[in-house]
């Protein structure tokens, strides 16, 4: 009844359209009520947790969950078993949760999602262009997205072809 990514996952998007009585909170927002509510929902979604949850109250979520029979969902940048519960029962069932790592894409994955973003717009761009944005863009699947997505309305607005002058002129943009 948990797992463990990185930062608001694209799967949790996923879940929210797909799953009834579903709800996401922020770590942060995390109180009483939620147990309360947790009643009502199938799944919950704990997002950007740090350890930042009191431990008897994450504890009493997660028996709450077990005893209704519902999901928790818990994103954490870091592994969450590799945090410092000072709770024994609260670390023993955090222990027994499926722990999912998200890994970054690596540089083939993102040189074929690069090309197929650009060619459903039908653009072509040489391959030292491709590489140029790998080595100089945050290495996530969001942040390619919207550079790409920059890199398109600029060269519209201009009414320039995508060449590494535009690239950099993005880059330096978002810096």
């Amino acid at each position: 009844y948990g797992v463990t990514g990185s930062g608001k996952t694209h799967l949790s998007k996923i879940l929210e359209k797909k799953i009834k009585r579903l709800k996401i909170f922020n770590a942060d927002e995390i109180n009483d009520d939620t147990i309360i509510k947790l009643e009502k929902l199938e799944l919950l979604i704990i997002d950007n947790y740090s350890n930042n949850i009191e431990q008897n109250l994450l504890y009493s979520l997660l028996n709450q969950s077990k005893q209704l029979e519902k999901y928790i969902l818990i994103n954490s940048i870091n592994p969450i078993k590799e945090l410092d519960f000072k709770l024994k029962d609260l670390k023993s069932r955090i222990n027994s949760f499926i722990f999912i790592g998200i890994e970054l894409p690596t540089d083939d994955l993102l040189k074929v999602v690069i090309s197929k973003m650009l060619s459903e717009k039908q653009i072509t761009i040489k391959p030292k262009l491709t590489d140029f944005i790998i080595n100089n863009v945050e290495r996530s699947y969001e942040q390619v997205f919207s550079f790409l997505k920059k890199i398109d309305e600029t060269s519209l607005s201009a009414k320039k072809s995508i060449n590494i002058n535009l690239i950099k002129r993005v880059i330096d943009a978002q810096v």
